[in-house]
């Protein structure tokens, strides 16, 4: 990347073009780092990103939707106060230097005029943002340097100074000079525009052609090599790889969104991933303290033994002594038992007795409270994982979810703008097929239970957080499954794995347990995917079994109704010739 003095230049008077006369209608300071100002210039709304990043640096017009915080800090009600109204006389860049110079016309609180001066400084890690008087006197700064720090002050009531500017030429105002390394004899030239001029040179090109060049450019060329991007307001020939083509900020957007997107999320949401991120760590150490004690339990039996055989060997015992060692009559062992000495011996029995029972009661309770804790443990790397892909919004639910199971206190008189409907990422295939992925729980459970039909197709990683995937169709190819798939495992814990197991159903099959509340259920809901999928045939399969069973016990019965009655019959007859024979013979 190369955000220099060249490049800046265009960028001012692209600014210049748009925003002189301007209305300064709203101030927010998104981040640590970055400004945006909303600006009423020439019938158009735009806005403004000032960014001091140490990395991502810039000045530009943005057309990407920045989430605002829910109350403005003291340093943006300063900058509101001052500048909120206020109308865009200049822009100026200080030379080819990375300095921008903004000249304003505000009105104070008697509603005088008042002339103030906002200065830009795009200096890599020493970037800064200034606002001075007409005098020069620094009102407030985005990032305070005291006489410690450095001996240019930027603080309150001191004198606004310029950075100390190299003796350079102005490449526009002066001939060319050969040389091996143009930045350091001319002003605004970066290493990778001097490489990239010098290529030029080198291959028959004017040194004045390629000025021109950048003189008239109003394209941002953005170049990919190695898993890098490079940008300028030119091509970068001598890298010989592929470009794209942008406007000049829009070009900028598309290039510093996804990069700096990331460290924007975790600047806003670094206390709510720092809270997860110890609740799991103190979960994991309450399980290994948990567990040691239920194993420690399990030796309850040896205090029952040890209280047996103090009553047993009362006669043995006196107050004072520190152990005793009896005969153990349950294995013919001689054992030592350990006394308190400010106890009698039926009294240090009664204690053994009472630590049997403590030990004893305690089983179960620990049993218990191992399970919560291992349901705990999972429920916070479920939601570790889900802020690796959160966006700011996301963040929010995570926090308002946590908030209504109780691990955050609620915030009164605080209201966060934010959308009322949840909002679900979706996607496309070449198809035309939706593909619907959400990044938290409280998204997981709209999109699963109330936004898929039950015909839908749903797709979780095996065995792991993550989040849940849904494809808006009934007949799936192998293309939208394995493409399904893939999101569910970039989406989830495993996906820097070099294989992740993917289960995947139809919706109607899905039950979400009644007892878990809102957001831990999910946690719970992928256990035994092959139940899942076969409880409809093991219902089948019982209702089948117990039919062949009533008719197999019906047959049954009949035959041995038959049987009997065939039995009952030959006896009767029997009987009646036994008697009739007999009654003959007498």
């Amino acid at each position: 990347m190369a955000n220099d003095g060249i490049m800046l230049s265009r960028v001012v008077e692209n600014l210049q073009s748009q925003l002189t006369r301007g209305k300064i209608n709203k101030i927010y300071q998104i981040s640590q780092y970055e400004l945006l100002f909303h600006i009423r210039a020439q019938g158009t709304n735009s806005k403004l990103l000032m960014s001091i990043h140490p990395v991502y640096a810039r000045l530009q017009l943005t057309s990407l939707s920045y989430p605002t915080p829910p109350s403005p800090n003291a340093l943006t009600m300063l900058f509101r106060k001052h500048l909120e109204g206020a109308f865009i006389e200049s822009i100026e860049q200080v030379g080819l230097d990375r300095i921008i110079h903004f000249s304003l016309i505000s009105t104070n609180e008697f509603k005088d005029t008042v002339k103030l001066h906002l200065y830009i400084e795009i200096m890599g890690k020493h970037s800064n943002v200034i606002l001075t008087y007409d005098d020069l006197k620094i009102i407030d700064c985005l990032k305070r340097v005291s006489p410690a720090m450095s001996a240019r002050i930027l603080q309150p009531r001191a004198t606004y100074q310029l950075p100390p500017l190299l003796d350079k030429r102005n490449p526009f105002e002066s001939e060319f000079q050969p040389t091996d390394n143009l930045t350091k004899i001319y002003q605004g030239f970066s290493p990778e525009l001097s490489r990239e001029v010098l290529y030029r040179l080198d291959h028959g090109q004017d040194f004045q052609a390629v000025l021109n060049e950048i003189r008239q450019s109003n394209t941002l060329y953005i170049h990919k090599l190695d898993q890098k991007e490079y940008f300028h307001i030119i091509p970068l020939t001598h890298l010989q790889c592929e470009y794209q083509a942008y406007p000049l900020f829009e070009g900028l957007d598309e290039h510093y969104h996804l990069i700096d997107q990331k460290d924007r999320i975790k600047q806003q949401t670094s206390d709510l991933a720092r809270f997860i991120q110890n609740e799991y760590q103190r979960n994991i150490n309450k399980l290994n303290k948990l567990e040691k004690t239920l194993f420690d339990s399990q030796n309850s039996d040896e205090y029952r033994i040890k209280g047996d055989l103090l009553f047993a060997n009362l006669h043995c015992i006196q107050k004072g002594q520190k152990e005793v060692t009896v005969e153990n009559y349950y294995d013919g062992t001689m054992m030592t038992i350990e006394l308190d000495e400010r106890y009698d011996g039926k009294t240090n029995a009664n204690k053994y007795y009472a630590k049997y029972q403590k030990a004893k009661n305690a089983r179960v309770h620990l049993e218990e409270q191992i399970a919560l804790t291992k349901e705990e443990i999972h429920y916070f790397d479920t939601l570790i994982t889900l802020m690796d892909n959160a966006s700011y919004y996301d963040a929010l639910e995570m926090k308002e979810e946590l908030e209504n199971l109780g691990y955050l206190k609620k915030k009164k008189n605080k209201q966060v703008h934010r959308p009322k409907k949840l909002h679900i990422e979706t996607y496309l295939t070449k198809d035309n097929i939706s593909i619907y992925v959400g990044k938290n729980n409280l998204q997981n459970d709209y999109l699963t239970f109330k936004m898929a039909s039950k015909n839908d197709m749903w797709f979780h990683v095996k065995d792991m957080p993550g989040s849940h995937v849904v494809v808006h169709s009934e007949d799936l190819d192998e293309y939208t499954i394995r493409l399904a798939s893939q999101m569910a495992a970039y989406f989830s814990k495993g996906k820097h794995s070099s294989s992740v197991p993917v289960n995947y159903t139809k919706i109607r099959t899905l039950k979400k347990p009644q007892e878990q509340n809102q957001g831990k259920s999910y946690s719970l809901i992928i256990q035994q995917f092959t139940l899942i999928l076969m409880r409809a045939f093991y219902k089948k399969l019982i209702k089948l079994i117990v039919s062949c069973i009533h008719k197999c016990v019906f047959i049954l019965r009949n035959e041995y109704w038959k049987i009997h009655t065939m039995v009952h019959t030959t006896t009767f007859n029997w009987t009646n010739n036994w008697l009739r024979n007999t009654c003959n013979l007498v």
